[in-house]
């Protein structure tokens, strides 16, 4: 009879534990770094698409405001306030801007004549934007000048050229 020779054992191809528990560790340091810069990056993409509604909605209304400052016919003084006045079909519309609640407002009143106030109602109001910190529309001589401050964090001066007829 022939012995069994027992130098040879038959081992089976694998992993063992500690192999397992390693790269499993290396996983997870791995994924805990990507999800710490996928953080990173989603508060700076955050950050940035707040900037971006930021000028968007000081860009509107800046823009909305000369635009309508350079489609009046005239200005006048009503109250200490400066109102601009744009004839529309048969009647004036006077229109002023006003902060309210941290809102910019445009307020408007039609009237059927021209003519001077002492005094005028405020009988409508469109908000143009909100988180508005300071707003000032001042005559300056030869120009209007616009004074946004957004929320403490970005000002603008803005300047248009007086092409309209003052109305005492």
């Amino acid at each position: 009879m022939k012995k069994l020779n027992l130098k040879y054992t038959y081992r089976k191809k694998g992993y063992s534990l500690i192999e397992l528990v390693l790269s499993i560790a290396m996983l997870l340091i791995i994924t805990m770094v990507l999800t710490s810069i996928l953080g990173v990056t989603q508060k700076i993409l955050n950050k940035s698409y707040i900037n971006q509604n930021t000028n968007s909605d000081m860009s509107y209304a800046i823009n909305y405001i000369k635009d309508e400052i350079e489609s009046c016919d005239y200005y006048t003084y009503i109250n200490g306030g400066l109102y601009f006045i744009k004839k529309v079909d048969n009647k004036y519309n006077y229109i002023s801007y006003g902060l309210k609640d941290n809102q910019l407002f445009r307020y408007s009143t039609t009237v059927d004549k021209m003519q001077k106030f002492n005094n005028l109602p405020k009988k409508g109001n469109n908000a143009l934007t909100e988180e508005i910190g300071a707003f000032k529309v001042s005559d300056q001589g030869s120009y209007f000048n616009i004074y946004l401050k957004y929320n403490d964090k970005d000002k603008i001066n803005f300047k248009i050229a007086k092409r309209i007829k003052l109305y005492e």
